[in-house]
């Protein structure tokens, strides 16, 4: 139950993260707000050190560091993608594959889980998918959008099966080297596209406003989800990952008053009945 929960807020706030970035996109670079947001991400993860053991191990900080650059890269590549859209194209295939890819490699690996469960689990994708569908049929993803969602798919998959790879005691270690990994990660491209491009002017307080609430909520989720994928599942975190666009599409209707389709109510009630039985299957 404790894993379910953990997994479940945790992509919820995934998903706000990618709303005040996809905003944030629009108006700057990708890059750039990426990198702010992994800036400030990285100082929120700091006092998880206060809170729970941390013990320091190469395995550790390596597989961390190498989830850090699959997020790092992951987020650029998602922010890029949002912002030239469609979004209801991009969100929900990388929902899925995000879920569908580590949760295959658990199952290869020996991960176990009930059939209910695996009924459960195929219920949260779906409903993820139909939440994130485009709300305004006759949008056509482009090929860079259909290349840039696939490719960024396949990282945040590797960044769920490196990071459960790092040693349940570890604690706060690779939240430390996954930020760490992440900001070098996209500070690198930053400083490459401000080289051979025009300067960037100096972002105004809403483009601060958006970029700092996308790193807190980023920050915290993932505290949240590193803490779930020390428990066992990684089936069941990766797929409870496909909710993140229920706060994405929802701020979308609140804020930018984008209509709500009937298969958005669809795909919430799928995906509710989803996470229940999963949490009935699991105890």
């Amino acid at each position: 139950m404790t894993v379910v929960l953990l997994g479940l807020v945790s992509s919820l706030l995934y998903g706000v993260s990618d709303f005040f970035g996809a905003v944030g996109s629009r108006t700057r670079s990708a890059t750039e707000v990426a990198f702010g947001a992994l800036v400030i991400s990285g100082a929120t993860v700091l006092p998880a050190f206060a809170i729970v053991d941390s013990r320091w191990s190469w395995t550790a900080v390596g597989f961390g560091a190498l989830a850090g650059a699959a997020a790092g890269i992951g987020v650029l590549l998602l922010y890029a993608a949002l912002a030239v859209g469609p979004v209801g194209f991009v969100s929900p295939v990388v929902a899925l594959m995000s879920a569908v890819l580590p949760a295959l490699w658990a199952f290869s690996t020996g991960e176990r889980t009930s059939p209910a469960a695996v009924a459960a689990l195929a219920a949260i994708v779906v409903g993820g998918v139909l939440i994130g569908a485009e709300p305004d049929a006759g949008l056509r993803p482009r090929r860079r959008t259909v290349v840039l969602t696939l490719v960024t798919g396949v990282v945040y998959a590797a960044y769920f099966v490196f990071m459960d790879a790092t040693p349940p005691d570890s604690g706060a270690v690779p939240m430390l080297s996954d930020s760490v990994a992440a900001v070098v990660a996209v500070g690198a491209v930053l400083l490459v596209t401000r080289r051979h491009g025009s300067p960037a002017g100096r972002p105004g307080r809403s483009d601060v406003a958006l970029i700092a609430a996308a790193g807190l909520t980023q920050g915290v989720a993932t505290v949240l989800l590193v803490t779930a994928l020390h428990l066992p599942g990684l089936a069941v975190v990766s797929a409870l990952s496909a909710l993140y666009p229920v706060t994405t599409v929802g701020l979308a209707v609140a804020v930018l008053r984008e209509r709500l389709r009937p298969r958005h109510a669809i795909g919430l009630a799928v995906a509710v009945a989803g996470v229940a039985g999963l949490a009935l299957a699991r105890g």
